[in-house]
């Protein structure tokens, strides 16, 4: 199975476990755009904490506990 490190790409680079090893790098985040609508998004998305706890968002979860549950 393989490893996952994770991590600013001019930390990983210096790992010496990775000489010698195949690798595949995975961008996981993206430069800020300076369109002022996803800047607004972002600072309206950093201000609110995240989610702890996941939500269902199936339709099942719709209509459970419904009299009239159409399914």
């Amino acid at each position: 199975m393989p490893d996952i490190l994770q991590g600013k790409w001019d930390d990983l680079i210096k790992n010496h476990d990775l000489h010698g090893h195949t690798v595949r790098v995975i961008v996981l985040d993206q430069p800020r755009s300076d369109n002022p609508w996803l800047k607004s998004l972002r600072a309206w998305a950093d201000s609110h904490k995240p989610l702890g706890h996941k939500i269902d968002d199936s339709r099942d979860g719709f209509y459970s506990g419904m009299a009239d549950d159409p399914r």
